[in-house]
């Protein structure tokens, strides 16, 4: 699923309380990674404790998701997957 020619800028949930008046987040829990795929157009929730995506929605010009000024996720970063291969 993911895009082998982008790199997601991922997020982490902090708190999930806070999150659970948007559809995408009402899964989420502690410790869950966001990854934004911008040219992908897709926003995945990721839970590592069990290796599983939860939630997959399309991101775009009309529901963009914003995390830049929210206070319940933190560690925003690019990461660089081609190390992985």
């Amino acid at each position: 699923m993911e895009p082998n020619d982008e790199v997601p800028t991922i997020a982490t949930v902090t708190d999930p309380k806070i999150l659970k008046d948007k559809s995408f987040f009402t899964l989420a829990e502690i410790g869950d990674k966001v990854l934004i795929y911008t040219k992908f157009g897709k926003a995945i929730l990721y839970r590592p404790s069990i290796n599983k995506i939860v939630e997959v929605v399309s991101v775009g010009i009309d529901n963009k998701l914003d995390f830049s000024k929210s206070e319940n996720v933190e560690n925003q970063e690019e990461i660089d997957n081609k190390d992985d291969e």
